[in-house]
């Protein structure tokens, strides 16, 4: 089981995460559409690069197979990372995400070069608003970037919500806990013919590195609720991320809508960076990422979030919280 985490973490680590509208942190190549098959205004392919993840291209047309879409990047650039994005109602209608396609560039739109073939890729989940990050395997610096899209989970139609380009890959800080919000007391589990089982469900989880542990506190006293991490050193942060914990589904009103960001460098004195107040962003799903970009930015090693109200109630759980610089 721990190896099936593992194999599933680092797949959800490195190839797939989760963007929810306007809390997208790293910026996308902006993109303009060439051409693509569809004629649908609503879900025509310029929804693809239109920037917003309410809208979706969404074709059934098998006499147009491989259904292909052509995007400008305005100039020569090189690109590190591709995102496709799943529709709003994929949850519904998993059969739609494709698993085989071709990414080519091209300076002229005549001449080709592939840089990424994927012939049975089934990394995209059956869930809306999924933002799945590929690396291609072989780069170069094109204005023209061409997606040919060979299959789909079953049937003919394909949709996608947004797909993105990216000229850099954000590098993950690593930090340690120093404190937070909640004893760190073990919850007892149901005894079972291997004996009792407990769980920690402290704070310093948001710190380990693992999704299946989690910081679960209902301790209204000590709110706001609050974990400062250690970046080890001065470090400028671009992003951070909350992962959901792995009963959300179940429990939903768990999830913060309001905290706020500070960063310091001696504990003491604390410049806030972000402030999010009743951000419904995290979904009801479990162990899901989800991007937020703070406000404002400056070099701190210390970074203390303070979770001020969940959905509903007092308790309060996420799986990990990270940095990127």
């Amino acid at each position: 089981m721990k190896q099936h985490f593992i194999t599933r973490f680092l797949v959800f680590f490195f190839s797939s995460i989760l963007i929810i509208p306007s809390v997208l942190a790293q910026s996308a190549i902006k993109t303009t559409l060439v051409s693509g098959p569809g004629r649908d205004r609503s879900e025509g392919p310029a929804m693809v690069c239109d920037g917003e993840f309410a809208t979706k291209w969404c074709v059934d047309s098998p006499r147009q197979m491989p259904y292909t879409i052509v995007l400008d990047a305005g100039q020569a650039t090189s690109v590190v990372e591709y995102g496709l994005v799943t529709g709003d109602d994929t949850s519904s209608y998993t059969d739609r995400n494709p698993v085989a396609w071709r990414l080519s560039g091209s300076n002229d739109k005549e001449t080709w070069t592939t840089l990424d073939d994927q012939k049975n890729n089934r990394a995209m989940p059956d869930e809306d608003f999924q933002e799945c990050r590929f690396k291609p395997q072989s780069k170069g610096s094109y204005r023209y970037y061409r997606f040919e899209f060979f299959r789909v989970k079953g049937g003919t139609r394909i949709q996608l919500s947004e797909i993105f380009l990216y000229n850099t890959v954000q590098t993950p800080v690593e930090t340690t806990f120093v404190s937070g919000s909640g004893s760190g007391s073990k919850e007892a589990q149901p005894q079972s013919r291997f004996g009792a089982r407990t769980i920690q469900e402290g704070p310093e989880m948001v710190a380990d590195g693992f999704l299946f542990s989690k910081w679960c506190i209902d301790e209204p006293s000590q709110m706001p609720y609050n974990v400062i991490l250690d970046a080890g050193q001065p470090t400028p942060i671009s992003e951070y991320r909350f992962y959901t914990g792995d009963d959300t589904h179940s429990y939903p009103e768990r999830n913060p809508i309001t905290w706020r960001v500070s960063g310091s460098n001696d504990k003491q004195n604390w410049t806030t960076l972000d402030e999010q107040k009743g951000n419904r962003r995290l979904r009801d799903e479990n162990e899901q990422e989800y991007r937020f970009k703070p406000a404002q930015t400056g070099s701190f090693r210390y970074y203390r979030f303070d979770f001020i109200q969940m959905i509903a109630g007092t308790r309060l759980q996420l799986s990990e919280i990270k940095l990127f610089k």
